[in-house]
């Protein structure tokens, strides 16, 4: 079950949707809520409001390893700043933007300043949603790259366009009760889709090839990068070191290397590890995953097996299964 932090201040509260639909967070002048609900297979819908003139931050866990998921929202009000590991950070301040982010083995955060109120609306994909809006060349590429082969490094906000915001308002203040409010969410969840299609379509092509001047500041990122796996740059560390905004690095890396930063030194680390295993390094895994970058072993453990299929101790040992 994952977990979702609210926080304002120094207050902080962790709760998840475990035998509930609605989340509900007071403190101080901030007063929140936020509601899941699986509309159709592979479709959740989230709906979200706060009252006025409060700050908090919502954060939650990535989606499941391997296994696809993209959000589709719209934020009706409020500023504020969307973040998602290894993802530029994508701020906001004037009411009315639609967003989309790909938390697959990443955490997602948002600073929310409700100034004049918070409401947003929200769906989640995940794979079983192909069925749903079918296979052809219509859908746009990212909806097929996202929950068919797990991409995993977009964020990205563009205006909110008038009838996406009705629909996003006709959802959190659905016209019927009762029985009748399920077929009305899931029909105005497929309008609400329909509408972040043309906006997908309008805003994330991601066709463009970087020019041979840019591709060498790429490679020297990639090196920089490489230099020190226990302490590199930060994302937006590396694009300034080498001249280049952070959305332009990333896609370098894509034409390059075929993944993103983030994934890339994640992708390092590990066959690094794999190989000082192969070679029968002395360090414990302790320190094998301090030097590489990781803070709890627990954690390097984790991200070993989901790359290799096994522990690292049993890599060493060379056992097939854990």
């Amino acid at each position: 079950m994952t977990d979702w932090l609210f926080s304002s201040g120094r207050h902080s509260h962790v709760a998840d949707f475990k035998g509930r639909e609605r989340l509900s967070f007071r403190y101080g002048a901030a007063k929140a809520y936020l509601e899941e609900t699986l509309v159709l297979p592979g479709l959740w819908l989230y709906r979200s409001e706060a009252t006025p003139d409060c700050r908090f931050n919502i954060e939650v866990e990535s989606g499941e390893p391997g296994k696809g998921r993209l959000i589709l929202g719209a934020i009706l009000n409020s500023r504020g700043v969307a973040s998602l590991e290894g993802c530029a950070d994508e701020a906001w301040r004037e009411d009315g933007r639609a967003y989309v982010m790909t938390p697959v083995e990443r955490r997602a955060r948002y600073e929310v300043d409700a100034h004049r109120g918070w409401k947003a609306v929200a769906l989640r994909l995940e794979p079983e949603a192909l069925d749903l809006v079918g296979g052809d060349s219509s859908m746009p590429q990212l909806l097929a790259e996202t929950l068919g082969r797990g991409k995993e490094d977009v964020l990205g906000m563009a205006t909110l366009p008038a009838k996406l915001r009705m629909v996003a308002q006709e959802l959190l203040r659905p016209a019927f009760r009762g029985p009748m409010d399920r077929i009305f969410r899931q029909a105005k969840a497929l309008e609400f889709l329909a509408y972040q299609f043309s906006v997908l379509e309008r805003s994330h092509r991601d066709d463009e090839t970087l020019p041979p001047r840019d591709l060498a500041k790429v490679r020297m990122a990639h090196d920089r990068l490489l230099f020190d796996l226990r302490q590199p740059p930060d994302l937006e560390a590396l694009a300034k070191d080498v001249g280049l905004s952070p959305k332009r690095l990333n896609r370098g890396f894509r034409q390059l290397y075929g993944t993103t930063v983030f994934a890339f030194l994640r992708d390092a680390r590990l066959d690094a590890a794999r190989d000082a295993l192969n070679e029968g390094t002395p360090l414990s895994l302790k320190q094998l995953a301090w030097e590489l970058g990781y803070a709890q072993v627990s954690n390097f453990v984790t991200a070993f097996r989901r790359r290799f299929g096994v522990t690292p101790g049993a890599w060493k040992r060379g056992d097939e299964e854990v």
